[in-house]
């Protein structure tokens, strides 16, 4: 009986494996998550008609690619980012309608936190979000370099120089896609302004793309395995960026080795085989709205153009022999590669929850507008303030009593949880002790409409002073707002209207004021900036904007933020002037690579505030710096290595940065370029070691000649800098033959 049983026993096991090796043999491979990738892409697309391909080439609605439930390819679901989760709009589907998200701070806020791990959190947490919401791709990182103070979306990215930008791209993708959320980094290539950014036509050398623009995307590429890549309206040298096959091709997919999505910014494609032919894989958004967003007067005139890859025109193109029909399977392989490699296609379950704006997504939002704050004046030590010596405080001007989370555009986030003002922050702050005056000042451009008559100006400026005059302190909250700085306009250099008058009036009543300036880049100050004794710079802090700085100027946390752009004294001083907005739709980059800080140390240009410049309330040495090995052979690895020491009374943060000049050179290159930097945080007294490594390609320059990177034998100088005009040490190695 016992054999009998046992027999039965084995009959059991073996009907079991067999059944399940059946079930996996009739499983198709592009269904079995353990095949590799490749394998799977190969065995779809040879299941698939030219019909069903030709119809994946342009999305279904605004924020949906197309489905194909005969093979079980799911659609992606998108959202705008990158600054969070924003609603999707034009949206045939009524689901879909305006929902609140964190509101985290702008990317060049998060630039002056000099804080990968910090951007990495960030990532994550937006990457949570996208999930929870059932979406597949976030819109963003936006790394282009901010070439000109104006640029509307200056904002979104992470300012002026490749290497920053190209640091804080990577943390950001890596904590997004470990969610399984497909990172877009955006926009391929040289989309650094907004005027006329449908139409322009960018003159640039493949030396300035490659070491200026180009190092942000290529680290999203090589380095984080970014799933997808957009293009961008503009055109570069003659050819629009959507076909474009050396950005597409080229650069992208041959020399670094991209294998995902190509998706087009919306609405800025102009050609049906040239664009496949480039390189696009899709063609965002499709179907009615589509029609809808082109049949749009304010958008048609701003030259959105789109609808060329649509089924019947892709099978058109097909058929008269403009497309072959390996070009689109290389198209669709793409998009197939971003949708195993992320988890898109295997995805049976949602999110493990659907709660968004979690107290740990605010706390990262909260800990980046802290972190980002930016103390750039403080004279006589003014700050922070001593509220036990305090008995009045006036807070004036048109960003106090507002919220002001982020610019205009396509990356405007709704915040779930309503954010602080500065003046609620700071009357909490206060408590009881007494009452905190507050004052408009001024309305703020485009906003109050019966205030903007001279006569309502008049008084309110008028009021504004009267309570700066009466008070211990004035804290003058200004800047821009999403109406003023925003996606698809450049922005005035000078504050809006009225603000530098009432920042002279209040500066003038009071000795004691301190300015605290909200905007995405820098801002020209020379009517103003010398009769304000304190000046912070807020950037756009999410939806976390009034707890942070109100820490900060009353001492409960030290400020530790670094300029990531530089602050010109006035417009003729930076490098792009004379070359924008451009003559007849052509903007010609004939600064080169000499864009930012390198431009100022070229031409010896003193700036207003340089760039990786930020005061603390404590004081930090730097010693010790040591250089191995002395001389180093091609393909080695130089370790720099210092200490940092907080000579002041207070806990503070660091950012070392490390700059290299390259002392003699067959071409020209900067006085110096920004290769490594470190945020080190330190107690009173306490010394921390620091470390750098640089390896061949932290030496290199783009050759044009060579049309490849060269690192040149020779001597190179490492300059140890608290910022780009304040080098502490040098030292130096040799690159040998």
């Amino acid at each position: 009986m016992r054999c009998s049983t046992c027999l039965y026993t084995v009959f059991l096991m073996v009907l079991s494996i067999g059944l399940a090796a059946c079930r996996q043999a009739s499983v198709p491979p592009y269904k079995n998550a353990k095949v590799p990738v490749e394998q799977r892409v190969d065995d779809l697309l040879g299941r698939m008609t030219l019909e069903e391909k030709a119809g994946l080439l342009a999305g279904a609605e605004w924020m949906e690619t197309r489905s194909i439930e005969r093979l079980g390819i799911p659609s992606i679901k998108m959202a705008d980012g990158p600054m969070g989760v924003r609603y999707w709009s034009f949206d045939v589907n009524p689901t879909t309608g305006k929902f609140g998200a964190t509101a985290f701070p702008a990317g060049i806020a998060m630039a002056a936190a000099w804080d990968p791990l910090l951007v990495e959190r960030e990532g994550k947490a937006i990457g949570e979000q996208v999930r929870a919401l059932g979406r597949d791709m976030i819109l963003g990182p936006t790394v282009n370099i901010a070439r000109i103070p104006q640029w509307g979306r200056n904002f979104e990215a992470y300012g002026e120089d490749p290497y920053l930008a190209a640091r804080l791209a990577v943390a950001y993708i890596k904590g997004v896609q470990s969610t399984g959320t497909i990172a877009t980094v955006k926009h391929f290539a040289a989309n650094n302004q907004e005027y006329e950014r449908n139409r322009v036509d960018v003159k640039v050398s493949r030396r300035a793309l490659h070491e200026i623009y180009f190092p942000a995307f290529k680290a999203a590429v090589q380095e984080a395995g970014v799933g997808a890549v957009m293009s961008a309206y503009n055109k570069v040298n003659g050819l629009w960026c959507a076909e474009n096959p050396y950005l597409l091709t080229d650069v992208l997919r041959k020399q670094w080795g991209f294998k995902g999505l190509v998706v087009s910014d919306w609405a800025s494609t102009h050609s049906t085989a040239e664009t496949i032919n480039a390189g696009l894989n899709l063609e965002m958004p499709g179907g009615q709205t589509m029609q809808k967003f082109l049949q749009m007067p304010e958008f048609a005139k701003l030259g959105f153009t789109g609808g060329f890859l649509t089924q019947d025109r892709v099978l058109a193109a097909v058929r008269e022999g403009k497309v072959s029909e390996a070009a689109i399977n290389e198209r669709v392989r793409g998009l197939l590669w971003t949708m195993f490699t992320l988890g898109v296609f295997d995805r049976t379950a949602p999110a493990q929850t659907k709660e968004i704006d979690t107290p740990e997504q605010r706390a990262v939002a909260r800990e980046g507008a802290l972190a980002s704050l930016v103390l750039l004046k403080n004279e006589g030590k003014l700050l922070p303030l001593a509220l036990g010596a305090l008995r009045s405080i006036a807070v004036i001007g048109p960003n106090a009593a507002v919220a002001r989370t982020g610019g205009g555009g396509s990356s405007r986030v709704t915040p779930k949880t309503p954010p602080q003002t500065p003046l609620e922050a700071i009357r909490e702050v206060v408590g009881s002790r007494f009452d905190v005056g507050y004052a408009l000042g001024c309305p703020m451009e485009g906003e109050d409409k019966e205030k903007q008559t001279p006569e309502a100006r008049a008084a309110l400026l008028k009021e504004a002073v009267a309570l700066a005059s009466k008070s211990d302190v004035a804290l003058v909250f200004a800047g821009y707002s999403p109406e003023t700085e925003a996606e698809m306009f450049d922005r005035k250099l000078e504050l809006p209207a009225g603000q530098e008058d009432l920042i002279r009036a209040v500066a003038q009543a009071n000795k004691r004021t301190v300015v605290v300036l909200f905007a995405g880049g820098p801002v020209i100050m020379d009517r103003w900036v010398n009769q304000a004794p304190a000046l912070l710079m807020a950037w756009y802090p999410g939806q976390e904007t009034g707890a942070p700085i109100a820490a900060v100027l009353f001492g409960n946390a030290n400020p530790s933020g670094k300029l990531p752009v530089t602050f010109p004294r006035r417009w003729q001083d930076s490098p792009a002037y004379g070359n924008y907005p451009g003559k007849d739709l052509t903007v010609n980059y004939a600064e080169g690579i000499y864009v930012g800080y390198r431009h100022f140390d070229k031409r010896n240009v003193e700036p207003l505030f340089p760039f990786g410049y930020g005061l603390s309330y404590t004081s930090f040495a730097y010693s010790d710096l040591k250089i191995t090995p002395e001389k180093v052979a091609p393909g080695g690895t130089v370790q720099v290595t210092l200490n940092v020491r907080n000579t002041g009374q207070l806990t503070g943060a660091e950012v070392v940065q490390l700059y290299l000049r390259d002392v003699a050179s067959s071409v020209d290159r900067p006085v110096r370029e920004l290769k490594g930097f470190a945020k080190v945080t330190l107690l009173p007294g306490e010394t921390k070691p620091v470390t750098f490594t640089l390896d061949e390609a932290a030496l290199s320059f783009y050759s044009e000649k060579e049309d490849r990177w060269v690192a040149e034998p020779g001597v190179f100088e490492v300059q140890i800098g608290a910022s780009s005009r304040d080098i502490r040490l040098k030292g130096a190695f040799e690159l040998t033959k």
